[in-house]
Parts: structure tokens; C-alpha cells; sequence
């Protein structure tokens, strides 16, 4: 979808602490979503009180690739199925990254050094997400730092993996590239004779 024919809303939210189910199946994703990584409930229930309960609907842009004004949180999917590209920033073609669902972080990049957002996420479905701001995140640092300390590994292992996975991604371009050079230089030696 093009970003700008998106549906462009300012999602309303509210505390995820008034609405028990997303509080408790947010802290259970944040725990279960890294199984090597040692996050128990008490830690996951602590961020997860400072989250904020997020609704879109099917179709609209959640994260604009290069924005920069819209850098200040992270979300959480909680239910819905979102989309990943790289936006088509500066004119260049948009590439699909990934397809994600529940228990995948977004915006976590943006989140921890402020910089534009390096992807567009658009809403396949309706999305439930928890997001946390970087308020929440400061207020995180200074009230609980060892928790805060367990997040940041959290999103540094969650980057770690999506960047594991494009870095594949390129690999199969890479060599469905030389295939097609090849075959062209087949084609090409053919044509001479």
C-alpha cells in the first residue's frame, strides 16, 4: 500500500493496565516471545504497566519509513497481522520485508536512538499493540533500572533477529540476481551464434 493513500488516524489509547486480558496476554508474549531470555513475570508485568493499549484498523499505516516526527514509541502486537517494507523512501521502488503477527516488537529501533523510522508498517488486519513511549521507557530507567536493563537486551535480541533474517533475505536475492546474470550471459552467448 502507498503510504500516502493510507489511512492516516491518530489511534486513541489509554492505559493497558484498565483492560486486564491485554495486560496479562502482553506480559505473558513479552515473556514467552524470547524463550532464551530470562524475563519473568514480575519484570514483564512491571513494563507492561507503563504500556498503553493501541487499536487500528485494517489498512492504515502505523510506521512511515524516514518519519522522524513519529519516532517516540515502540509497539507490542498483540492480535493482527502487520506488514513490513522499506517504504520506498526517496523515490527508490518499496521492497516487502516481512509479514508479523503477535509477539513481535515494531518501532523498537526508533524507540531507543530517536532516529526516523527505517521501515513502513501497515495494518494487514485490525492490530491490538501495546506501546511503550519513550517516557514510559525513561520512567522504566529510573524507577527499575535492572527490568530496563532486561528490556533493552529484549529489543537488541528482537533487532537482532529481524536484521538476521533480512541479511538471509539479501543472500537469496543475491543469488537469484547472479542466476539471472547468468542466464542472460547464456542467452546473450547464444544469440551470437
Amino acid at each position: 500500500m502507498n503510504p500516502s493513500a493510507a489511512p492516516s488516524i491518530t489511534p486513541s489509547t489509554r492505559s493497558i493496565t484498565e483492560v486486564p486480558e491485554f495486560a496479562a496476554k502482553a506480559a505473558e508474549l513479552l515473556r514467552k516471545t524470547r524463550p532464551n531470555f530470562p524475563l519473568t513475570m514480575q519484570d514483564a508485568t512491571c513494563i507492561v504497566s507503563l504500556m498503553r493499549l493501541v487499536k487500528f484498523p485494517a489498512g492504515t499505516t502505523l510506521f512511515t519509513a524516514g518519519d522522524v516526527s513519529n519516532s517516540g514509541y515502540m509497539l507490542l502486537l498483540l492480535e493482527g497481522d502487520v506488514t513490513v517494507d522499506t517504504g520506498g523512501v526517496g523515490g527508490t521502488t518499496k521492497v516487502d520485508i516481512a509479514a508479523i503477527g503477535p509477539g513481535e516488537l515494531i518501532g523498537e529501533l526508533a524507540l531507543i536512538d530517536g532516529a526516523p523510522r527505517s521501515a513502513t508498517c501497515t495494518a494487514i488486519s485490525p492490530v491490538i499493540a501495546a506501546g511503550l513511549s519513550s517516557g514510559g521507557l525513561n520512567r522504566l530507567i529510573e524507577q527499575f533500572p535492572q527490568v530496563a536493563n532486561k528490556l533493552v537486551i529484549y529489543i537488541a535480541q528482537s533487532a537482532a533477529e529481524r536484521l538476521r533474517s533480512l541479511s538471509e533475505q539479501l543472500q537469496m536475492y543475491d543469488q537469484v540476481i547472479e542466476n539471472m546474470r547468468q542466464e542472460n550471459e547464456k542467452l546473450r552467448l547464444a544469440a551470437k551464434r
